[in-house]
This record gives C-alpha cells, sequence and structure tokens, in this order.
C-alpha cells in the first residue's frame, strides 16, 4: 500500500512482485496442502488488487493535484489561499500573478495579513460575511495598497473550502476604472460645452427673431414680409431644435443600468399632460438593462400617440418574450402611420417638431442595443415595438 501510493505509476508492478515473492515464501511450507495453496493464491491477488486500487487512487489524485496546481499557477487573476485567523486572516498560498498584483514575490506573501494590503480593513469582514452568508462572493469591487504604495482597483471573488480555508481571486480593473473616470469626465466636458453653445445659440436666434419682427413692423411690402416670415420659420425651427436637444444632454452621460418597466412608464406618464388620452401599461416585474434617460424613450412614444393619433383615446404597453429576446410594444388606436413612413419617421430632420423626437428614442434604445420599428396597421393605429436583446431583460 504504501509503495503503491509513494510510486503510483509502478504501484501495480510492486504489488504483484510483492505477491509473487510471498508465495515465494509460502508455497514451499505448505507441503502441498491444498488448503493452504489456496490460501496462499488468494492472499497474493488480494495484495496485488489492493495494491492497484491504491495505486490508480493515488494517480487519479496526483492527476487532480497537477490540474488544479495548474489553474492556480497559470491563471491570469492573482490567485491566493487565505487562511483565516482570530488575529488576521493571512496568505497561506499566493500565485505569480498575485504576486505581482500585490507588488511582491509568492515567498515574501507567505504569512502576511491580507488586510495589510486593504485600502479600508473593514472590507475583509464585509467579503468574509458575504462569503458565509451565500458560500461564494463573485465581483466584489474594492481597492488595494501595493507594497510600494500604490493603490489597485480589484473584482475580488472567493469561497470557502471544507476545511475552512478561502479560495480568493483578484482581477485587476484599475485601468477600465481610469478609462471610465476618464471618459466620464469628457462626457461632462462635452455635456458643458454643448450646453453653452446651446445657450449662445438660443440667445442668437432671439435676437434674430427680434429684427425680423422689427422688419415686419418697418415694411409693407408683401414680398418683403412673405421673405421675413420664411425666415422667421426657419429661426423657430432652429429655436425648437436648440429646445429640444436641451431635454437630450444628458444622454450617454452616466452609465446604463437595471430599471424596473412598470416603475419608468408610470414615472414618464406622471409628467406629461394627456387630456382624454389614457395610458395603460402592462409590464410588471419586467426590468431592462437601459440608458437612464429611458424614461424619455416612452413620454415621446406617448406623447407622439396624442399629438399624431388625432383619434386615438388609449395607449396600452405589453410584452412578449421571444427565442431571440424580449419585445415590447407601445400600441395605441389612433390613425396610425402610412406605410411609406413607418422608416422615415426615426430619421434626422423629418416632423413637425423639429425632428429629433423619434430620432433620439432610436438613439437612445441603440446604447444598450435595443431597436425599434413601427409595425401598425394604418387606419388602425400605431404600434412600435422595442427589441430587447438576450441578456437586456430580466424578469423579477
Amino acid at each position: 500500500m504504501l509503495a503503491a501510493y509513494w510510486f503510483p505509476r509502478r504501484g501495480i508492478s510492486i504489488s504483484i512482485a510483492l505477491a509473487l515473492g510471498y508465495l515465494a515464501m509460502a508455497l514451499p511450507f505448505a507441503g502441498g496442502d491444498a488448503g493452504l495453496v489456496v490460501s496462499a493464491l488468494a492472499r497474493a491477488v488480494v495484495f496485488a488488487a489492493i495494491g492497484a486500487v491504491v495505486s490508480l487512487l493515488s494517480l487519479r489524485l496526483r492527476e487532480q493535484e497537477e490540474r488544479y496546481r495548474g489553474v492556480f499557477d497559470n491563471s491570469e487573476a492573482g490567485t491566493f489561499i487565505v487562511v483565516p485567523g482570530e488575529a488576521s486572516p493571512r496568505i497561506e498560498e499566493a500565485n505569480y500573478v498575485g504576486a505581482i498584483l500585490l507588488g511582491s514575490t509568492t515567498k515574501d506573501l507567505i504569512g502576511e495579513p491580507v488586510t495589510g494590503f486593504l485600502d479600508d480593513p473593514g472590507a475583509w469582514e464585509a467579503f468574509e460575511a458575504e462569503i458565509d452568508r451565500n458560500g461564494a462572493v463573485y465581483e466584489y469591487e474594492t481597492a488595494l495598497r501595493r507594497a510600494d504604495g500604490a493603490a489597485v482597483q480589484v473584482l475580488a471573488s472567493g469561497g470557502r473550502l471544507p476545511d475552512g480555508r478561502i479560495v480568493l481571486t483578484l482581477v485587476d480593473i484599475t485601468a477600465r476604472k481610469n478609462a471610465e473616470d476618464a471618459l466620464r469626465r469628457t462626457n461632462a466636458k462635452l455635456n458643458m460645452l454643448g450646453r453653452l453653445t446651446r445657450n449662445d445659440l438660443a440667445a442668437a436666434v432671439s435676437g434674430l427673431l427680434e429684427r425680423i419682427a422689427g422688419g415686419m413692423r418697418q415694411f409693407d411690402d408683401p414680398a418683403v414680409r412673405r421673405h421675413l416670415e420664411i425666415l422667421s420659420e426657419g429661426a423657430r425651427l432652429v429655436q425648437r431644435r436648440a429646445e429640444i436637444t436641451r431635454d437630450y444632454q444628458d444622454l450617454g452621460l452616466r452609465p446604463p443600468g437595471w430599471q424596473p418597466l412598470q416603475k419608468t412608464i408610470q414615472e414618464a406618464v406622471s409628467c406629461l399632460l394627456l387630456p382624454g388620452l389614457s395610458v395603460r401599461p402592462w409590464v410588471e416585474r419586467i426590468e431592462v438593462f437601459a440608458d437612464p434617460m429611458l424614461d424619455r424613450v416612452f413620454a415621446n412614444l406617448i406623447e407622439n400617440a396624442a399629438r399624431h393619433g388625432k383619434t386615438a383615446s388609449k395607449v396600452v404597453i405589453t410584452y412578449l418574450i421571444r427565442d431571440d429576446g424580449l419585445s415590447i410594444c407601445v400600441e395605441d388606436d389612433g390613425e396610425g402611420v402610412p406605410e411609406p413612413e413607418k422608416e422615415r419617421i426615426f430619421a434626422y430632420g423629418v416632423g413637425t417638431d423639429g425632428g429629433l423626437g423619434l430620432f433620439l428614442v432610436r438613439e437612445i434604445l441603440s446604447i444598450t442595443g435595443m431597436t425599434i420599428r413601427e409595425t401598425g396597421t394604418p387606419g388602425e393605429g400605431a404600434r412600435f415595438v422595442i427589441h430587447v436583446p438576450p441578456g437586456g431583460y430580466r424578469i423579477i
């Protein structure tokens, strides 16, 4: 048994050799007694069988150990074995990536307290409590402090082993966080620049409208007045578009997130004046991953029904789960959209309100991979279908 455990690849041959040695010693003393011969052969077979079983089990154990050792050592994430202690949890083992992440070596990390590398020492208690509560933790975001004092942002995952030790993996997300912060600052600056530009444009258009109004009062020539009216309409179109873009100045400024659809629609409706139009959302328990301006999407679609539906008296919002994702349907009982206009209504510059409403609806949805199209029957009502890709919705 010891030989088969220590030398698993040779365990069977060693066991057979020992069994034959036993037979060589036992058979001469059997004296031709059949009972003793059978007994000796049985013992020899048992020796060989035990050696084979122990050898195979030991070999499988070694292979599994080598496999998991390879995963541990060659993982792209920093991996640690942490031993909980009354004073402080300490690192029992670390792979090369983990040592580089903490700015040390695998040898120097052994015995070091984990909390010594945490920017917030209390984060370990919260992390360990989460493991005890759920059995494992995934993507727990925290900050580390390397041996040289540099800060590192990581995603920590971990689970408890049967003997109480904790397997801890750390993924460095410092570069990603820095890129996100830089993008956020850039978006904020672009937002500020757009706001300043829009204010300057609005002031210039107001001044132009005042001059046009002065010209209308000054000149009586019909040709001149028609020309001034055309200029006035063009200036007011620019003014309306500037007002619309003000409502969408935060587009893409904040990261997308999970939003309850029913609540989002109800909040959008509460901000609208809809005389004679009832809105009935039937989308409870559905959440979608979308830009924070998702409420503007439904506000625009509902307002579109009130403004252009003419005979519309109700808007019904439902959903349907399909193999390729989720379909959210916004339907009204108005006049509908003519066939030639079904795609054109989403284009920039189309519409009496400056042409940005449905164009921006499509842009907001596209941030998280959603699409929208109009599939209603002309004369029976408009029907806008928003397609949410798989993974972009969930039922709670």
